[in-house]
């Protein structure tokens, strides 16, 4: 009987002597409210003592700590800021200072181009209206191509810009044409693409290295009807497609009295290039392009 009261007293004492969790969580935010108000007064104290200049303010006690965020952020030039950046950090420096030189480099107004050393002077060819269908319909006068001797003018590519104002242009370079078939002439002289000298001032050729063509053309009131291989829309998105087409448009139309094109590739009509399905009218004409001359 003795024994059985001792243990329940024992008992009944243990279980009061159980804290509650909720004490528990007071208990320590208490803890950690008096730390921090110590600190607080122990940097005040620091800060006040330290202070080398009354005009002058030392570093406070958490300054030399690095804190969370960007309410007092080291400029990125100090040489105590650099090597303890972070990867955020030094990718928003690198895109400042590329910002920073496109804006000082870059092309700001269309003065500027004209002025850029590698940019030379532009000139704008008249875009050639698409003929009305009245006019394809009826009666239309006969254009007869010329293939008398003279000076071709070809069209092909540059780029010019830098980062992200990288923009393609026509480059017009000239041939001499002695005899022969001028359509088969300019066909074949694009397909050869630029001069090693042409190339090595930046001229590239936007039509495939081996695109086939028929020789086999025609022309119906004053529209060309030119048939070309499946190579040309090979390989190619919207931007490169749209390049090949005014490459042929601007060299075939230029040098002759052609009003437009008709493409055929594979022996049928396209009113689509490539994969990504790119809509071209049916009669081509050359689009409104600046051009560079070397």
């Amino acid at each position: 009987m003795f024994l059985g009261k001792s243990e329940k007293a024992v008992s009944g004492s243990a279980e009061n002597c159980i804290v509650p969790e909720s004490d528990k969580l007071k208990s320590l935010l208490y803890i950690l409210t008096g730390t921090l108000f110590v600190l607080v007064l122990l940097d005040k104290s620091i800060g006040n003592k330290n202070t080398s200049s009354p005009g002058q303010e030392s570093p406070s006690f958490f300054s030399r700590f690095n804190t969370i965020g960007k309410t007092n952020p080291l400029s990125p030039s100090s040489s105590e800021n650099k090597g303890k950046q972070t990867h955020e950090q030094v990718m928003d420096q690198a895109e400042d200072e590329i910002l920073t030189e496109l804006m000082q480099n870059g092309e700001g107004s269309s003065e500027e181009v004209s002025s850029d050393s590698n940019d030379p002077e532009e000139m704008f060819i008249p875009i050639v209206e698409m003929p009305k269908p009245e006019m394809a319909s009826g009666p239309s006068p006969k254009v007869r191509l010329d293939h008398s001797p003279g000076e071709i003018k070809l069209y092909f590519l540059k780029f010019y810009g830098r980062g992200n104002k990288v923009h393609s242009r026509l480059v017009q370079l000239k041939r001499k044409f002695d005899q022969g078939d001028k359509i088969l002439f300019i066909m074949k002289e694009l397909t050869k693409g630029p001069s090693p000298d042409e190339k090595t001032q930046g001229v590239l050729n936007a039509l495939p290295n081996k695109m086939e063509y028929s020789k086999e053309y025609s022309v119906e009131n004053g529209i060309l009807k030119l048939y070309l291989g499946p190579d040309f829309e090979a390989g190619a998105g919207p931007e490169l497609l749209k390049d090949r087409v005014d490459q042929i448009c601007y060299s075939i139309l230029e040098n002759s009295e052609l009003r437009g094109i008709r493409l055929f590739i594979n022996g049928k009509q396209v009113r689509s290039l490539g994969g990504v399905g790119l809509p071209i009218p049916e009669v081509l004409t050359k689009n409104p392009r600046k051009i560079a001359t070397l």
